[in-house]
């Protein structure tokens, strides 16, 4: 199967939404964002599907809202 988009979530920051840490790219997209700055260590997950992707980033969120997921 070949996957042409993906969805990326990175690590939330302190004033992170869901729009932030979840959006759908494709290859050179997230070429584009490496070079705008994102790291590797940014990227929490890759995911292929938009409902398992928002669903991560709803938990990391809520996780960093209360101290949970903070580096």
């Amino acid at each position: 199967m070949k996957i042409t988009t993906f969805w990326v979530v990175t690590r939330p920051g302190p004033d992170s939404v869901l729009a932030d840490i979840c959006f759908e790219t494709d290859a050179k997209g997230l070429a584009r964002q490496f070079r705008g700055g994102l790291s590797e260590d940014d990227i929490h997950a890759l995911y292929t599907g938009r409902g398992e992707a928002e669903k991560e980033a709803e938990r990391i969120l809520a996780a960093w809202n209360t101290g949970g997921e903070q580096r």
